[in-house]
């Protein structure tokens, strides 16, 4: 289980997150949304151990979270890739694992093979389009099968197929694996569509959580309602 404890953290004397309280049970897909400049992002980096909260702590697994955990992976929105083939980056965190290679060979396959990168399994990272590397990027988060999956953003910029692609893997992928996913997107229909819990941040707090179908349904906020409803 991933939780969070009063959660605050400041940028230059500006509150981004504050007093950020949550748990997040496992295998379950929690969708964070909210305007822009609501903490989304901060919040991930704060939940993954990337960034130091100015106050609060973060527990994995009943222990505090103070350095990221090879359990947790993360994928940012503007992901780097290493200058490799789309196979090499996707192989990366398995090498450095140390997996055996029989295994790690067949879970590189079955992910070039779900998510269609199998024609572009040798071509260089530098060479692909903003949707091939956000897809080669979730696949090298997913080769490790982490227990809980960070996204930012995943599809931001991306084409419909191409979305609905990355979306129907995160979905299968989850099913099958049972891992815990944490997206922040700002496609409401997505974390509809995806979602199982829904969580709406302004002004760095957390206004509303709960169910996916409630939130969007009947949320008990009035400002959540507004933001959904296209009114802020």
């Amino acid at each position: 289980m991933l939780t969070a404890e009063n959660l605050t953290q400041t940028y230059d004397g500006r509150t981004v997150v504050q007093n950020f309280t949550f748990e997040f049970p496992p295998g379950k897909i929690y969708g964070v949304i909210g305007p822009n400049g609501a903490g989304k992002s901060t919040l991930l980096r704060l939940l993954s151990a990337m960034e130091k909260p100015l106050s609060g702590r973060v527990f994995f697994q009943e222990k505090p979270l103070v350095e990221p955990a090879p359990e947790i992976c993360c994928v940012w929105q503007r992901p780097y890739l290493f200058q490799r083939t789309v196979a090499e980056n996707i192989a990366y965190g398995l090498s450095i694992r140390k997996r055996n290679r029989q295994v790690a060979r067949r879970r590189i396959e079955e992910l070039l093979a779900i998510f269609k990168l199998q024609e572009l399994r040798d071509q260089r990272a530098s060479k692909l389009s903003g949707g091939e590397t956000a897809r080669v990027a979730i696949a090298r988060a997913l080769a490790v099968q982490p227990q809980v999956l960070i996204l930012d953003e995943p599809t931001a910029n991306l084409d419909p197929g191409n979305t609905r692609l990355v979306e129907k893997v995160i979905r299968r992928v989850h099913q099958e694996e049972g891992n815990t996913v944490i997206i922040v997107t700002h496609d409401m229909f997505q974390a509809k569509r995806l979602a199982d819990i829904t969580l709406y941040l302004s002004g760095g707090r957390l206004i509303e959580s709960g169910c996916s179908r409630q939130v969007f349904g009947s949320p008990f906020s009035e400002e959540t309602r507004r933001f959904i409803n296209g009114e802020l």
